[in-house]
């Protein structure tokens, strides 16, 4: 039983870069006049939360198949959900640009 709770605790991680990723996506969406984030800040942010959250993906695995359990699928739909926010934010980026 203690085994599927360690994978759970990977889920606060996915959900904190959902949020920051929803949150540059409402901050380029709505600004105005001022340009609060950048081309720079937008692919820093979209590489770091790729990349933590491919590991810890990567990670989840390991452990399933070390522990003898089945992956944690919630897990991996807040990976997608994070790929998914990633390339929302940079198309947004590219479309404001213009």
């Amino acid at each position: 039983m203690e085994s599927t709770t360690i994978v759970t605790h990977f889920r606060a991680i996915y959900i904190l870069f959902i949020l920051i990723l929803i949150i540059t996506l409402f901050i380029m969406i709505f600004r105005n006049r001022h340009k609060v984030i950048n081309g720079f800040t937008i692919a820093i942010i979209t590489l770091i939360s790729l990349a933590v959250s491919a590991h810890l993906t990567y990670q989840i695995g390991y452990l399933a198949d070390e522990l003898g359990t089945g992956g944690d699928a919630v897990s991996f739909m807040m990976f997608i959900a994070v790929v998914i926010l990633s390339l929302v934010n940079l198309l947004v980026y590219a479309y404001k640009r213009e």
